[in-house]
């Protein structure tokens, strides 16, 4: 439809959600209303040889959250949401970002990675993590109403003091500590990973210390931890260098890893392997997104609106809007005319 001209908008970012944000029947009344949606479907479907409708249609909760599932069906979905986006609204948008898995959203939007190959990568991270560590081994919890220097200091005390074995990961390599903030979502939001006894010790302090709520996430494997570094060696021998390219129309990144903006191809891999271990720094993303290329509009595509309250915490100044259903859709172009 093109309803409004071409134009660049360097004030306005792209943003995708992670894991956590999947939900039965995500992004179904934009399967009834557009063919685009239609067509990633088939693509995706057809690329890993499953049935995508089935799975994130389906009634089967259990089977959308295992980790080789989820990854892909929320890639799936976003990329959706962002064809649909980009063939009404003819605009261009020049900066981009995503939280942990969402950072591959981003690349399939700045052209550096084909929607079919971050569906292949995708696939195995999600494999591969799931399987770094024995099912039971790992624990994640979201605190909220701390400071992450609060929780640092906590966690380490607890990793001084633990009596975990050696402090090591499976396989006998030393690892500094048995937990770690996998997440800086917010200045009062941080998640935490790690071995499940000292997890459980953690968050035993930190409410001690005021946390205002704790909540375990629906995971059994401690993400974004030297934990996964099984999982980043996997990958890194599993995918192809030549499926990255160097970014299209300048479109630039903010990297997980330390917020830093990347826009070519040896970045693109590095830090996408660097981030299966390393914390996702969001909070430094959002900053520099403003700080380095005035960003003052952030739009989340996906399945959940969880990134737009994040980013309200961190910066209220910045207008943060969630695109994840048909409704939130028809809204966009009053955001956009805005801008």
């Amino acid at each position: 439809m093109n309803e409004i001209g071409k134009m660049q908008y360097k004030n306005i970012a792209f943003v995708f959600p992670g894991q956590g944000s999947q939900h039965i029947k995500m992004g179904r009344d934009f399967y009834d209303n557009f063919p685009e949606y239609k067509i990633v479907l088939e693509e995706a479907s057809d690329t890993l040889k499953i049935d995508m409708k089935k799975l994130v249609f389906g009634d089967d909760e259990n089977m959308l959250n295992l980790t080789e599932n989820t990854q892909p069906a929320i890639l799936t979905m976003s990329v959706a949401i962002l064809n649909i986006i980009k063939n009404e609204f003819d605009i261009n948008i020049s900066v981009a970002s995503g939280h942990s898995l969402g950072e591959y959203s981003a690349n399939v939007f700045a052209g550096i990675l084909k929607f079919k190959n971050a569906l292949l990568i995708t696939r195995k991270r999600g494999e591969l993590m799931q399987s770094a560590c024995p099912v039971g081994f790992g624990k994640m919890a979201a605190i909220i109403g701390l400071s992450a220097e609060i929780i640092e200091d906590t966690l380490n005390e607890i990793n001084n003091n633990s009596d975990s074995p050696g402090n090591s990961d499976r396989k006998g390599r030393a690892v500094k500590g048995t937990v770690f903030i996998a997440n800086y979502n917010s200045p009062v939001q941080s998640v935490i990973s790690g071995k499940a006894e000292d997890i459980e010790k953690t968050c035993e302090l930190l409410k001690e210390k005021g946390a205002k709520k704790i909540v375990y996430l629906p995971v059994s494997a401690p993400f974004h931890t030297p934990y996964m570094e099984d999982a980043a060696i996997g990958l890194k021998n599993f995918m192809d260098p030549e499926w990255y390219n160097d970014s299209e129309n300048n479109i630039e990144i903010f990297s997980n890893v330390d917020g830093k903006n990347y826009s070519k191809k040896n970045d693109a891999i590095n830090y996408l392997l660097l981030q299966i271990t390393s914390p996702v720094r969001w909070i430094d993303c959002v900053i520099n997104m403003k700080k380095n290329k005035n960003v003052n509009t952030i739009i989340e595509v996906g399945p959940a609106n969880v990134l737009t309250g994040l980013i309200k915490r961190i910066d209220k100044e910045i207008l943060s809007y969630s695109v994840n259903s048909v409704e939130s859709f028809k809204g966009l172009k009053t955001i956009i005319s805005d801008c």
